[in-house]
């Protein structure tokens, strides 16, 4: 069961935090989004109280992220849902493209417009029905039946969106690569997410005997504990960084 709180902050936490509708609240498109100087200084405050062990972990690129969170500069990320991971002493790792998705790509231009909208993340492709929610059932279809041809990547759900990668990464995949190495690793791990998508992250960090933390309203979860907003995610690490 979820509670309402999570507990105050400890010495040897180690952060995973998502940054749509968790640090900042959702836009009407992702490329909407524009960097916020008060997120920064928040997030260099947490990293310098932490010991560096901050890890941004979203669903967009890790290139995508820097700007959005900048000019904070946080080594340790996470991007397309822990497909591509640049460790805390900088090293980026990504998979090559795989086979097969040039043609998801363009099955799933055909079918936008009219409110659904393709976002091409290179590695990953998604289709939001946020403009069009009456189209959901639509655009789940076509995303099932792109990748029915491919077995080897998977559909995830998320707010108003179905994304296409290759299988077997996510945000929890991400979690357990940062716990073991360093500066995270023998510390706490804590998610903190809002979607779907970060079902992924709260079971990894449970797992490995952390904490889990759901921005937003109540719903069926994994995570353990539950804040009611951006505006108060961000408060309770204000507190956690000693701002």
């Amino acid at each position: 069961m979820t509670e309402a709180h999570p507990p105050p902050p400890a010495p040897d936490w180690a952060w995973f935090l998502d940054i749509d509708g968790t640090l900042i609240e959702i836009a009407p498109t992702p490329s909407a989004m524009v960097s916020d100087p008060r997120l920064s200084a928040l997030l260099t405050a947490l990293s310098t109280r932490f010991g560096g062990r901050v890890a941004l972990v979203s669903g967009r690129a890790v290139d995508n992220i820097d700007r959005l969170v900048a000019p904070f500069q946080s080594a340790a990320a996470a991007g397309l849902h822990g497909l591509e991971r640049r460790t805390a002493d900088g090293r980026l790792i990504r998979p090559r493209q795989t086979v097969g998705l040039d043609d998801i790509r363009d099955r799933l231009t055909r079918c936008a417009g009219a409110g659904l909208v393709v976002e091409d993340k290179g590695l990953t492709v998604a289709l939001h029905y946020r403009h069009a929610p009456e189209r959901e059932d639509e655009a789940r279809r076509a995303v099932e039946q792109a990748v029915a041809a491919h077995p080897g990547f998977r559909v995830l759900a998320g707010k108003m969106v179905f994304e296409v990668e290759p299988a077997g990464f996510d945000k929890g995949t991400a979690v357990a690569a940062f716990m073991a190495e360093a500066p995270f690793i023998g510390r706490v791990p804590v998610f903190v997410g809002d979607d779907l998508t970060d079902e992924y992250g709260f079971a990894a960090a449970e797992a490995l005997g952390g904490i889990s933390v759901l921005v937003g309203p109540p719903r069926a979860t994994r995570a353990r504990y539950r804040i009611a907003d951006v505006a108060g995610c961000r408060a309770w690490l204000a507190r956690a960084a000693g701002s």
